[in-house]
């Protein structure tokens, strides 16, 4: 009954707020009618995409450039795009840009579609094995230690974490590979239709790289560097929380920004209201446009943006292999930047310190405040610099400007709220049948599980902490295989277990549900390593566990 009458009521208030908005909206014939111009302009779309030109060259020319001139478009001149800096600039009329201005109006899938063939038409050819079931010799071999890269993590030595983690171990072995190598997408026979650029070698592990070993170090370089230590920084010194997950206030309390210089960081409380106003107008646009080219650097910042170029193309690649990342950053100083959408940048500091965007909106020195907010952003444009050069090497960028920033997102990101519905759509049962007590348990507690034990459920299971968006991206389905293990001594019932190549759980049939959510949640919080395949020599053993 209390049910009901929350529904009741619910549904009053939301009919209240719809009741004002009934003679604004069009007909539903006007609508229908505009529903079919859209579906008419997108099937024409998917075939005239490939002969569009999405960056013609006279964006990119000198001539054109207006007073900012010098090369690049306004939108990409360092990544900074600045509204006041329009009156100035040149903007050459032509069928790219009038596509990114019309990027709404295309659907997400027809976008995609286009992208995903470009994809597929840049990607390096590889030769077969002649053994299908092995990997041609051209895909090389990675060797990942994940023994000592935990532990390094679990310490308090920052040069630990920097050398030993699964980042640094994958950057230090593709260190001169060409972006050809990881533009790579073969595919071998018995490996769950996964693409791959490389092959994955855990020392230690005895486990076979049938796919999930290669998702595996995708996952964990990225859950590496947001790893948040005591001290409230984050464990590679690549990214660093914003001030809003600092402090656990306003939107967006998970996310992160590039890191920058302690030094850099102190270099903006120096402003001062001479700096402004000695330079003419003209030069603060100049001065605004190519700040985030115009840094001194140090040691730091270069190795913080030559990890910021591996790390692009670490995203690039698994972007192009449909391997989700958790990589959240704000939307505004870096999806819509990547998109090259027009971002309000008081709307960037209100997403990433809503303190000190209260403050600047408060503040009567509004002049400083916009040059401060300027030359803060500017650092972190300049990173992004550094993260898509790394990514142009694996993916076509200049495409990416047909997305939204919210679309961009979701194709790198997926899913981030792990849907247990949409899970269940893609199921397939050995051993049990969907109205089995030990089934619906299991979605029970699936359901109960925070955000969190989701992912790493999911990390358990797939070796990947994020789901794909809809049905339809799933290579495989979703397979639970009965576990007939023996019970042990006074009903000591085993542990499930995972293979991570195949997307498959072994589930015991357990009693009730509390004794399955604690076995569960025990395997899912404390697995170190995967399933072994065969058994380790004593030489793997010695690299991987005693080496630690």
């Amino acid at each position: 009954d209390l049910f009901k009458t929350i529904d009741s009521v619910a549904f009053e208030v939301a009919s209240e707020s719809l009741l004002h908005l009934s003679d604004d909206l069009p007909s539903p014939k006007s609508l229908m009618a505009r529903m079919a111009m859209l579906r008419a302009l997108n099937r024409r779309a998917r075939l005239g995409l490939p002969w569009l030109p999405v960056r013609p060259s006279q964006e990119g020319s000198a001539i054109f450039g207006g007073l900012a001139g010098f090369g690049p478009p306004l939108e990409r001149a360092g990544r900074s795009f600045d509204s006041n800096s329009q009156s100035i600039w040149v903007q050459v009329p032509s069928i790219s840009a009038r596509l990114r201005k019309c990027r709404g109006l295309l659907f997400c899938s027809v976008k995609r579609s286009f992208v995903d063939s470009v994809m597929d038409t840049t990607a390096t050819p590889t030769p077969l094995s002649h053994d299908e079931y092995e990997l041609p010799r051209e895909v090389r071999t990675v060797r990942v230690n994940r023994l000592k890269a935990r532990r390094a993590i679990a310490s308090d030595d920052s040069g630990l974490k920097r050398k030993h983690s699964v980042f640094s171990q994958l950057q230090r072995e593709m260190r001169g590979w060409s972006g050809a190598t990881l533009r790579r997408g073969f595919i071998a026979k018995g490996h769950g239709g996964q693409k791959r650029a490389f092959k994955v070698k855990l020392v230690g592990e005895g486990v076979n790289d049938y796919s999930g070993p290669y998702r595996e170090v995708f996952t964990d370089a990225m859950r590496e560097i947001t790893d948040i230590d005591s001290s409230g920084n984050t464990s590679l010194g690549i990214l660093e929380p914003t001030a809003n997950n600092q402090g656990g206030v306003g939107e967006g309390r998970d996310l992160f920004l590039f890191a920058q210089s302690s030094d850099k960081k102190n270099r903006f409380d120096e402003v001062s209201v001479h700096l402004t106003t000695s330079l003419s107008t003209e030069e603060q646009h100049l001065l605004t446009t190519f700040s985030s080219l115009t840094q001194k650097q140090d040691e730091i910042s270069r190795e913080i943006e030559e990890s910021l170029l591996f790390l692009g193309r670490l995203v690039g690649t698994a972007c192009r292999h449909g391997i989700p990342v958790d990589l959240p950053l704000p939307l505004g100083i870096f999806w819509k930047r990547l998109a090259e959408e027009h971002v309000e940048p008081y709307d960037c500091i209100q997403e990433i310190d809503i303190l000190a965007f209260k403050r600047m909106v408060g503040s009567e020195l509004s002049g400083i405040n916009t040059y401060v907010l300027e030359t803060t952003l500017s650092s972190q444009r300049r990173l992004l610099n550094s993260f898509t050069e790394g990514m142009s090497s694996v993916l076509p960028i200049e495409l990416l400007s047909i997305f939204s920033g919210e679309q961009l997102r979701d194709i790198f990101c997926g899913n981030a709220d792990i849907d247990v519905e949409l899970l269940r759509k893609v199921v397939e049962y050995d051993g049990y049948t969907e109205d089995d007590t030990v089934i619906t348990h299991f979605w029970d507690v699936l359901r109960e599980m925070t955000t969190s034990e989701r992912k790493l459920f999911l990390q358990f299971v797939w070796a990947r902490n994020r789901l794909p968006l809809k049905e339809s991206d799933f290579d495989a389905p979703f397979k639970i295989q009965k576990d007939n293990k023996t019970v042990g001594s006074e009903e000591d019932y085993p542990l499930p277990s995972a293979s991570t190549c195949f997307f498959s759980l072994s589930l015991p049939e357990y009693p009730d549900k509390e004794v399955l959510k604690q076995k569960l949640i025990f395997a899912i919080e404390n697995v170190t390593t995967m399933e072994s395949d065969y058994v380790t020599n004593d030489v793997e053993i010695s690299e991987g566990w005693r080496g630690l």
